[in-house]
């Protein structure tokens, strides 16, 4: 209990550590406290206790923006990579207490570690905390939800769902799919694509494609200017308009606006949000921006259905399409006339391109992954050619390193190394995360 006067910062602790930490302040005993670890872990429903959740300040899992075990961000981060290897179900010998300390040591200084590393998502968290008049610990759906619905304790009942037919005629949506102009829509984004080698490929990509979806169908009745304020605030901050964003949200932003370091900080916080926003209206869990009626996911279908719309647009002009991933059109041996007329076919849906790149070749191998070439430098896109040892020995031509060969692993029981044979097992346990470098010879068998 003398605990919980601290500022306690953990990793996942808002799931998992606070529970036990409040089950051992209501005097549960060590066997009590290892139901109720299996409970959590088995994602049991009434796992835990509600008051348990605000025990913390903050839940590092919980605010960093790349979600990973602590284990793999030990690999990540280049630190000291340690995992136990004893059963959590059984009692540890006394002569190897020592040896749980020492991991326990280990986690504590990996956690600190990882916070040091996330600054950025935690310097966020704090204005979104701070905006929202909440603490750190209080999650981003939360805080979002206490920034643009403004406490109303039911914004469900001012959600706004559109039948898309009306303005899409054709839009089906019948037994979970959905159907326009002969094509199944992904009840996601749009892709399309052309695999091959493409030439003079222009790149045009939707600015926010999600959230202006959101505003052009007043999807948060009442609440959708808040949102576009939001937005609007990280646009002009972005653009050095900060006398503008001051003005923005009844004056909420000024405070934070003063200096470089804080502006840029809460640029990156009100991204954090606008993202959010769009996963949580489809979310498959209540929560205060889900619309039950949203079966079909309108704010991305919206999108998905404009770039259809879009792709036979551009076909019509006489251009081929390459390929169409979400928000973002690639357009071969493109002119500026066909980028102007594309330009000016989203505004007619509310929709802003923006030419990121035209690339002077680029090979599609499929819907997620390619790699192009512009003004002398490579770049890969899906996992595939970005492995570093195939992008760097088939395109950037830079020197290797013992990183580049080493494949991280992640499993949820256990990984082991048989350095015997398979007659003579020689099993080394490794942990449920690791780094391995591929050998011929000398190595072991993972498993």
């Amino acid at each position: 209990e003398e605990l919980t006067r601290h500022k306690l910062v953990g990793f996942n602790n808002r799931r998992y550590d606070n529970h036990i930490l409040y089950g051992r302040i209501l005097g549960y005993t060590n066997e009590q406290l290892y139901l109720l670890s299996q409970k959590i872990i088995k994602n049991v429903l009434d796992a835990g206790f509600r008051e348990a959740y605000n025990l913390s300040y903050a839940d590092i899992y919980d605010f960093c923006s790349k979600k990973q075990s602590l284990k793999k961000w030990e690999i990540e981060l280049g630190i000291h990579h340690k995992e136990l290897g004893l059963p959590w179900d059984k009692p540890v010998p006394e002569e190897r207490w020592s040896e749980v300390a020492e991991y326990c040591d280990n986690d504590v200084r990996a956690t600190e570690a990882v916070f040091e590393a996330r600054h950025d998502d935690w310097t966020a968290r704090q204005l979104l905390a701070d905006i929202a008049g909440m603490t750190p610990n209080a999650t981003n759906r939360i805080l979002a939800s206490k920034i643009i619905f403004k406490g109303d304790r039911n914004p469900q009942a001012s959600l706004v769902y559109t039948d898309l037919s009306l303005e899409f005629p054709g839009y089906r949506y019948e037994y979970g799919k959905s159907t326009y102009r002969g094509e199944e829509v992904g009840e996601g984004g749009y892709v399309f694509s052309t695999p091959g080698i493409h030439e003079n490929v222009a790149l045009l990509d939707v600015a926010s494609m999600h959230p202006t979806s959101i505003e052009c169908l007043n999807m948060f009745g009442p609440y959708t200017q808040q949102f576009s304020e939001l937005k609007a605030a990280r646009i002009a901050i972005k653009h050095g308009e900060l006398d503008r964003a001051k003005t923005m949200l009844g004056g909420a932003l000024a405070p934070y606006l003063d200096d470089e370091t804080s502006t840029n900080a809460l640029a990156y916080a009100l991204k954090i949000v606008i993202n959010s926003v769009y996963g949580l209206t489809a979310a498959p869990f209540d929560n205060a921006f889900r619309d039950p009626r949203n079966v079909d996911n309108i704010c991305a279908k919206r999108g998905a259905l404009f770039m259809i719309d879009l792709k036979h647009f551009v076909q019509e002009q006489g251009f081929d399409v390459a390929h169409i991933k979400t928000d973002s059109i690639k357009i071969p041996r493109a002119t500026p006339e066909i980028i102007e007329k594309v330009m000016e076919f989203g505004k007619k849906y509310g929709y802003t391109f923006e030419h990121e790149a035209t690339y002077d070749r680029m090979c599609l191998v499929n819907k997620a992954v390619y790699v192009d070439y512009e003004d002398g430098k490579w770049s890969a896109t899906g996992a595939q050619f970005q492995h570093p040892y195939v992008f760097k020995e088939l395109f950037s031509k830079e020197e290797l390193d013992i990183r580049d060969v080493a494949e991280t692993k992640s499993v949820t029981t256990a990984l082991y190394l048989n350095n015997g044979t398979e007659e003579k097992p020689e099993m080394e346990f490794v942990g449920k995360t690791g780094a391995f470098v591929p050998v011929n010879r000398g190595g072991g068998i993972l498993l």
